[in-house]
């Protein structure tokens, strides 16, 4: 099951918290059984035939002290993705809190799925009276701002409480049809609950790029400020820009992978502490609430968890080697350091700064944007290379593939560099096997230098490898691109992988990238 939004907020404001609950309770209601006349909803199980074919199994719990929770669980017949959405009402002395939820599960891992909030945030929030989110306020619609309101983004942006992303929007220069205001609703919409939107006049655009630089907006672009203190000076990679001239191009892929970007944010917030009286079901299904679990979804989560604590145990082997190789290397330049008298860059050197390498990235999106900006002299990394990744990005372990897709691509640029720097006892694998300090796993589980010779002579994967590349790397523009990163070996279809071709040798002395992407874009046999 892959959480795709969750949206949590207070709303302390509450004079009738009865009369509120039971609003909410008639909103669900209604929002359940697409009915604005439905009927209350029965303490139990429901069964109900809404829009698009789908069938609707309904659990109400109610929890003492008016708190109540519903699961809405949406199949289609044949199939084979369902859809969950969890809604939790909790009332107490400090105001009413809620929380809502969509999950997915299917057994298609390459479908692509469009992320928005589900119909009943928007109900809810209109119902409610100032909801809030620990220092961020929850709109309902884009805040348009004027040139001598743009201080008020400013604030937003600086504020250490605010915990939602802000996605800014900018008024095209020139002659334009106003379709940029209904991107903009567009996005507010989908990302109600998670993000806030705020649009800018061309005027009050100006105005903020004299306040904030490069970092700013401009020419009808949209920016997505991640949540925490945000000024001129901070890293721009960290805050996604897509330009006008591709929303022009491609508006609804792009607005896809916006929504997706805030979305999937929100999928890592913790469920505050008070939702705990409803208890959590651990990822089992709906029927858990009734105490009934299949015999075969037990045991089919058993194979699953069981392959899952293999992997995990494989990994942290592997890990824990490396971390013991680091940390001794690490210790014995520590000793050189100070034995030189250079201490003060041994500590000065501890953290990451705001225009040094980071050392960690949210999702694999910002691992490639932050290789392009910081590896590009011992890395090629062209967009053509970076696909389909909406779906990883979303996707449960999205924070451990984004992070691991960083160390794999800062590993293919220290080996480019230490190749130019003179080492040369052989090629990518035999480096990493050296042990060094920005290392790759050379086993097979993390690293191929080349594939079956079924995926090779095979006539339904002829292809499937060809990938961009420097004219200077071959006049042709294409190269064929067997070596491959394993950023993940579970996942499916879905599990990442960087192909790359070993050009340190060469004319342009770097690595080149192929592609950065799910495994359903290189298939073999066993995929197949």
């Amino acid at each position: 099951m892959s959480i795709l939004y969750r949206a949590v907020w207070s709303d302390p404001n509450v004079s009738d918290r009865t009369a509120i609950v039971g609003r909410f309770q008639e909103l669900v209601a209604a929002w359940t059984q697409e009915r604005d006349d439905a009927p209350p909803l029965v303490e139990g199980v429901s069964e109900f035939e809404v829009s698009q074919g789908r069938h609707r199994t309904v659990v109400l719990r109610s929890v003492s002290g008016n708190a109540f929770e519903v699961v809405a669980t949406d199949q289609v017949p044949a199939d084979p993705t369902e859809w969950v959405t969890t809604v939790r009402i909790l009332p107490d002395d400090a105001g009413i809190h809620t929380l809502v939820e969509l999950s997915m599960s299917s057994d298609d891992l390459a479908r692509r799925v469009a992320v928005g909030r589900p119909k009943i945030v928007h109900d809810l929030l209109e119902a409610a009276g100032k909801p809030q989110l620990g220092g961020s306020g929850i709109l309902t619609e884009p805040l348009a701002l004027p040139a001598n309101g743009v201080s008020i983004l400013t604030d937003m942006l600086a504020n250490p409480e605010r915990s939602l992303p802000i996605v800014v929007c900018a008024e095209p220069r020139g002659e334009h049809d106003s379709s940029w205001l209904r991107v903009a609703r567009g996005i507010a919409a989908r990302a109600e609950g998670v993000a806030a939107v705020v649009t800018l006049d061309a005027q009050a655009a100006g105005v903020f790029k004299q306040e904030f630089g490069q970092l700013a907006i401009w020419d009808g672009g949209v920016r997505v400020y991640s949540p925490g203190v945000v000024t001129k000076e901070s890293e721009g990679w960290r805050h996604r820009y897509y330009l006008r001239t591709r929303l022009e191009a491609s508006e609804t892929a792009t607005v896809n992978r916006i929504v997706y970007s805030v979305a999937q944010l929100s999928t890592r917030r913790r469920i505050p502490g008070m939702f705990k009286v409803f208890g959590e079901q651990n990822g089992l299904p709906a029927e858990a609430l009734g105490g009934m679990v299949p015999a075969e979804t037990l045991a089919s989560a058993r194979d699953e968890w069981e392959y899952a604590l293999e992997l995990a145990r494989d990994e942290q082997s592997a890990l824990e080697r490396e971390l013991s190789a680091a940390t001794g290397h690490l210790a014995r330049l520590k000793n050189e350091l100070i034995t030189r008298g250079m201490v003060d860059l041994l500590w000065g050197t501890q953290h990451e700064t705001t225009d040094s390498m980071p050392d960690e990235v949210q999702v694999i999106s910002e691992a490639v944007l932050a290789a392009q900006v910081y590896l590009t002299r011992w890395l090629s990394l062209p967009d053509s290379a970076i696909r389909e990744l909406d779906d990883l990005d979303t996707a449960p372990e999205a924070f451990n593939w984004g992070n691991k897709t960083w160390r794999g691509l800062r590993a293919l640029a220290g080996y480019a560099e230490d190749r130019a720097g003179g080492w040369n006892k052989g090629g990518f694998w035999e480096w990493c096997a050296s042990g060094p300090l920005l290392g790759w796993p050379a086993t097979s589980k993390k690293l191929s230098m080349t594939e079956s010779e079924g995926v090779q002579t095979g006539g339904k994967f002829k292809g499937t490898r060809d990938f961009a590349v420097d004219p200077q790397v071959a006049p042709s523009g294409v190269v064929t691109m067997l070596a491959h990163l394993k950023i993940s070996e579970g996942g499916g279809n879905l599990a990442p992988r960087v192909y790359f071709f070993d050009d340190t040798g060469g004319s342009t002395k770097k690595i080149h990238i192929g592609l950065v992407g799910p495994h359903y874009l290189v298939p073999n046999k066993s995929s197949n």
